[in-house]
């Protein structure tokens, strides 16, 4: 009897369809790697933005509260001598300040020769928002502005005067005179945020 003939072959290896079968998976699981990657380093990116925004928002806010809370009904003197009211907004052009006062308690960590109040401004210059101080009460130099907030598309302003009454400009009768409230409300990056702070708590 004669036997079959059997075709010689490696039993530990693959076939053609199999590689291609394994190829696949193999390449799937790696687009699905990349994939994950891609979502896990764009959300770390989302986050680190959210976090800093809500960091420079905590900033003007505290900083804010801490400013007008220690408004103080003092009338102070510009460049030229010329007395100006404790409290003023400015309106139209780059450099109008929206926000102008003297406040209080001002530390001096240093022990420099100088009283614990400082004159401070609010600026919204190219779509950021600054802080400016003066070195004296009365006239003096500027320092460079700290910016608050960036990318800032409007700002609105409205002030609350000792009758409760709300108006978007600030106007006086004497130079002593100062708001009960500032209310802040502006857009950044399609977003709409407003913010109520009260003046001179002691004055209050």
């Amino acid at each position: 009897m004669e036997k079959l003939a059997t075709m010689p072959g490696n039993p530990n290896g693959f076939t053609l369809v199999e590689m291609m079968v394994a190829l696949f998976i193999f390449s799937m699981l790696s687009v699905a790697g990349v994939i994950m990657l891609r979502t896990a380093v764009d959300g770390d990116e989302i986050t680190a933005k959210n976090l800093g925004q809500m960091a420079e928002m905590q900033r003007f806010v505290s900083l804010m509260e801490a400013d007008l809370s220690q408004a103080l009904p003092r009338a102070s003197r510009d460049e030229s001598g010329d007395r100006v009211a404790a409290f003023s907004s400015e309106t139209g052009g780059p450099e109008a300040a929206f926000l102008k006062f003297t406040r209080g308690g001002q530390s001096n960590i240093n022990g420099e020769a100088r009283s614990n109040l400082e004159r401070v401004e609010y600026r919204l210059t190219d779509g950021n928002l600054e802080r400016w101080r003066y070195r004296m009460t009365d006239g003096g130099s500027i320092d460079q502005p700290a910016v608050l907030i960036s990318n800032i598309d409007s700002l609105e302003v409205r002030f609350r005067d000792k009758r409760g009454l709300w108006s978007s400009r600030w106007e006086t009768e004497r130079l002593a005179d100062m708001p009960r409230a500032v209310e802040i409300e502006f857009e950044q990056a399609g977003r709409r945020y407003r913010h109520l702070f009260l003046v001179g708590t002691g004055y209050l």
